[in-house]
């Protein structure tokens, strides 16, 4: 059964060594009722502005099948959102946004996992984190899903979940490699 998750709010004033709890985001009420929100990339714009990407699916449900998208949220102090838009990305089964700048300064890029096209990691670029033209997918040889995109030298990242861990019979001894979705 899926979660009706709401989205917590922490600050650091440390540079992530303490967090402070600072309640639920408001503002993600996209439809009436309960609904599932989670994987929310947060990145700052413009000083003061924050823009969201959160996964969403309607309601609660029993299995992670049915319609999945990205909502767009604006906010001034990452605790109160004002909805902006369902992002267009060619798909009714995309999940998990990262979003990082391009290299040539020119806008940003997205990352997400498309349900439609074997859980691959697909592209998105945008010139001002509002309108989004898909790209070409990013990784093609497994499917994954939880992408995230970081620079901390000279070279980009991206980390994901592939699924790909350990599986035990009896939890004494693992095996590595793909487990079987319905064992573990």
């Amino acid at each position: 059964m899926t979660n009706p998750d709401d989205i917590g709010v922490a600050v650091s004033a440390d540079e992530g060594r303490t967090w402070t709890y600072r309640g639920i985001a408001e503002g993600l009420e996209y439809a009436p009722g309960r609904m599932t929100y989670w994987a929310p990339e947060v990145i700052a714009a413009d000083v003061g502005t924050y823009h969201m990407y959160v996964s969403y699916l309607p309601g609660v449900r029993d299995s992670w099948t049915g319609d999945a998208q990205l909502l767009h949220y604006v906010s001034g102090d990452r605790l109160r959102w004002e909805f902006r838009s369902a992002l267009d990305l060619g798909s009714d089964r995309v999940i998990d946004a990262t979003v990082y700048p391009l290299p040539d300064g020119r806008g940003r890029r997205m990352w997400f996992k498309d349900e439609r096209d074997h859980s691959r990691i697909h592209t998105a670029d945008s010139p001002d984190l509002h309108t989004w033209t898909r790209g070409a997918p990013a990784v093609t040889d497994q499917p994954q899903e939880g992408p995230t995109v970081f620079r901390p030298a000279d070279a980009y990242c991206m980390m994901t979940d592939n699924w790909n861990g350990l599986s035990s019979t009896a939890p004494r001894t693992w095996t590595p490699g793909r487990a079987s979705r319905t064992s573990c």
